[in-house]
């Protein structure tokens, strides 16, 4: 295992590895934080927050598990604000915090994940599933494409399920999936959230097509 000092950036949301997460960063402790990155060209963590709030509290408790977000651009808004957009790549845990600058630091790992033994039955459940999820994020989008692209390694697909259910559950559901580095255990536990995923995904690609056709009963 790989360890390292990394700076943090508690959120109340759960990124995965491949993920795209936007940011508006106002404090000045956030804004030296992503001076300090990209001086340095290195990602920060975010982490979920299990107490306290995202702004201006020095004694917010993250949980031990997050994801680094490295930075992809960061553009001015106006007003002191700055839009920075990111995307998950390594999962992390905290060995030890520090609360000796503006901001949260900590000392992590980046651990090695299990592979597990997959059955190939709860594979193809997942797989299957997942798909549907993603037929349905084309109804919203509005898109249609004959083929979905469903990651091929149990870990991607996993992380694949909890980015589409970052906008969908709330984070307390989707940390145990950052949580678990055994292989067999993410895909028991992506496989339980699937159903629900399902239906709120169902649901926003009901919506999206009633906003843009009316509704399915004026469409003839």
């Amino acid at each position: 295992m790989v360890s390292t000092t990394l700076r943090l950036f508690p959120l109340r949301t759960v990124l995965f590895p491949g993920m795209g997460l936007p940011i508006q960063i106002f404090e000045p402790r956030y804004h030296q934080l992503l001076a300090e990155c990209m001086e340095a060209d290195e990602p920060f963590g975010i982490v979920l927050l299990q107490a306290g709030s995202e702004v201006g509290d020095a004694d917010a408790i993250p949980h031990d598990v997050g994801t680094t977000a490295r930075i992809e651009s960061a553009s001015p808004i106006g007003g002191g604000r700055v839009m920075v957009q990111t995307r998950g790549e390594r999962r992390f845990r905290i060995l030890a915090l520090h609360h000796d600058r503006p901001f949260l630091t900590a000392d992590i790992e980046y651990p090695v994940g299990e592979p597990g033994e997959v059955p190939p039955s709860l594979l193809e459940a997942v797989t299957t599933a997942f798909e549907q999820v993603q037929r349905f994020r084309q109804l919203v989008d509005g898109v249609y494409r004959r083929s979905v692209q469903i990651p091929q390694s149990p870990d991607a697909l996993v992380d694949a399920v909890g980015t589409a259910a970052a906008d969908v559950l709330p984070p307390r559901l989707l940390q145990p999936l950052i949580e678990t580095f055994d292989g067999r255990r993410r895909l028991e536990r992506a496989d339980a959230l699937l159903e629900p995923l399902i239906r709120g995904a169902h649901q926003q690609a009901q919506r999206a097509v009633s906003e843009r056709w009316g509704g399915v009963e004026r469409r003839n």
